[in-house]
């Protein structure tokens, strides 16, 4: 497979798993009668919910995606690039288990892996708009900053409204988090592809200074 060939199927995986990632836009064309602005997503697949089955659908196809975008990071011979891979397959793994267990089947362990995947989703978009900072004030650089600032921002006011007695889960705050995650994961993509082949195909030789 040619470097390009490589570099387009990287993009399209991305941009597959962003857009079933925000699947929560379709609420209001399936008939969904929750209020987004105060009920969690997950509430979406819920069993009875009208098109639970193609919310979980495009959870699991977030989740695969975000997998299989670990894959050229994992081979990476750069410590941070690594990082990040391990953080997309954390969001990856949780995302797709949360879309197999549903929150009716199993709250508890749908709610865990779910955390779990956010959080290392956390971890993903952080190392990102670090690893980027020195391609500052450039527009990828900012973008990356962006979707690390309203990520964290939003798991801080969740964490603050669960810990009040609110619905952490819920709201707004979602469902902006959900939105920067996936400009994350096509940040990411973009990021592999503008690395060049020796990222894509898992090229191990260390140079005298890589950058992350």
């Amino acid at each position: 497979m040619t470097p390009r060939a490589a570099g387009a199927g990287i993009l399209t995986v991305a941009v597959v798993a962003a857009v079933a990632n925000v699947n929560f836009l379709l609420a209001g064309p399936l008939g969904s009668p929750l209020d987004l602005s105060r009920e969690v997503i997950s509430d979406l697949s819920a069993a009875g919910q009208p098109g639970a089955g193609w919310f979980r659908l495009g959870d699991a196809v977030a989740g695969l995606g975000s997998a299989v975008l670990a894959l050229p990071l994992l081979r990476s011979a750069v410590r941070a690039r690594r990082t990040r891979a391990a953080a997309l397959l954390a969001f990856g793994v949780g995302t797709f288990v949360s879309a197999v267990v549903s929150v009716s089947a199993s709250e508890l362990l749908h709610d865990g892996v779910s955390v779990l995947g956010t959080a290392g989703a956390l971890v993903g978009v952080v190392a990102l708009a670090w690893c980027s900072r020195d391609r500052l004030p450039g527009p990828f650089a900012l973008l990356a900053a962006a979707a690390a600032a309203a990520t964290v921002a939003t798991g801080f006011w969740e964490v603050v409204t669960f810990a009040a007695g609110g619905n952490g889960g819920g709201g707004n705050a979602q469902r902006v988090q959900v939105c920067a995650l996936s400009a994350w994961l096509v940040l990411e993509a973009v990021d592999v592809v503008r690395a060049g082949p020796r990222v894509q195909a898992g090229g191990r030789k260390r140079a005298a200074k890589t950058s992350p």
